[in-house]
């Protein structure tokens, strides 16, 4: 059996062999075999000769063959077969010549895309080194303020005790209350701390008033004064002492909520969010004041300021405390936004439950206007 021939098909001369143009129908090929075959049939002619049968017998034989290949093509593919036509050297050579040209263009613009890479990494550099200065120089202002806020003239009596920055303790009281915040043997802690502290305020109470009535210990009425003055300390020291805790463990909690943290909302939501919740909180007669805001043009960062200044039972124009919040936040994505904001409370000891206060209820507002309890 004689082997297949792998050679490529010339489907161009199979259409010249039906008198046709590359690329013509499967109609037009049925019906120019048809015609063909009408004239290549020996009974068309008058007088065939040996020699004239062979020639059509031949021309018949390519044209059948012409058109069983197309034919299969066409079966196979649905389309006509691509026509193969020779180029020219003249064709080629142009062709060649517009491969080089695109080439040497295509070099070109890689050239130019580095250059403009490296540029834009130079820009983005001196962006972030702007960037960069001006957080410093935006740190600088806002520690500039504190210490104005704190050391106001005329805020402060020259009789009453300095203001108390709580800030300048939070690593102390940090580690503190972390270990008393832990879950697993955190109201121990808690529990150990009470007992000690109740233990030293009567010690110190019961040394106070021996002091004070050793003269008269020897009198009933002077033991019976001696015990109402020893409890009255010891009541007031256990309130004072467990209300400087709270405030301590509030102004702890709030600093630790006010760790950046993801918020499910756009830059500019987040912002008009933390606004109104400013707006909307006040206490003994005093407002949240919004003293700086800066943000970047498109939306995408800010970092505000706020204080409240108050004094509980005082008149307005008597209001020494303060409290300061401070909020940045930059966004991180389509509707998602990092936040993070801290307090800074300046108050004497004995008014920081007030301030805590303050606090607390700025941060459960915060985390219920923005969608992240903590």
């Amino acid at each position: 059996m004689p082997g297949r021939d792998y050679r490529p098909v010339d489907y161009d001369r199979l259409y010249y062999r039906l008198d046709l143009e590359p690329g013509a129908s499967e109609a037009d090929i049925k019906h120019h075999y048809r015609h063909l075959a009408q004239i290549l049939h020996p009974d068309k002619w008058r007088h065939p000769t040996a020699a004239s049968m062979r020639w059509a017998d031949d021309q018949f034989k390519r044209v059948k063959e012409a058109r069983e290949l197309l034919e299969a093509y066409w079966s196979v593919h649905h389309a006509p077969p691509v026509s193969r036509a020779a180029l020219s050297v003249a064709q080629a050579e142009e062709l060649h010549a517009q491969m080089q040209s695109l080439l040497a263009q295509r070099e070109r613009v890689r050239a130019e895309l580095d250059g403009m890479r490296a540029e834009r990494t130079r820009t983005l550099d001196e962006i972030q080194r702007m960037r960069t200065e001006r957080d410093s120089l935006h740190g600088e202002l806002t520690a500039l303020r504190d210490e104005a806020d704190a050391g106001q003239p005329g805020e402060q009596d020259a009789g009453e005790p300095q203001a108390v920055d709580v800030q300048a303790r939070s690593g102390v009281r940090d580690f503190l209350f972390a270990k008393f915040d832990d879950p697993s043997r955190g109201w121990l802690l808690t529990l150990s701390a009470s007992v000690f502290a109740c233990l030293v305020i009567y010690v110190i109470a019961h040394w106070i008033v021996g002091l004070l009535f050793a003269p008269i210990a020897r009198f009933e009425i002077g033991r019976w004064l001696a015990h109402i003055l020893r409890w009255a300390l010891v009541a007031g020291g256990v309130v004072l002492t467990f209300g400087w805790g709270w405030s301590q463990r509030t102004l702890y909690r709030a600093g630790r909520a006010g760790r950046e943290h993801p918020v499910a909302l756009p830059g500019d939501e987040t912002r008009r969010r933390v606004s109104a919740a400013l707006r909307h909180e006040a206490h003994y007669g005093a407002e949240w004041s919004i003293e700086s805001y800066e943000a970047a043009p498109d939306e995408t960062q800010f970092a505000l300021r706020a204080v409240m200044r108050f004094s509980p039972g005082s008149q307005a124009g008597a209001r020494r405390q303060v409290v300061s919040f401070r909020c940045r936040a930059h966004t991180t994505g389509a509707a998602q936004t990092a936040l993070a904001y801290d307090f800074s409370v300046a108050a004497p000891t004995w008014w920081l439950v007030p301030a805590a206060r303050v606090v607390r209820d700025l941060r459960k507002r915060l985390d219920a206007d923005l969608g992240a309890p903590r």
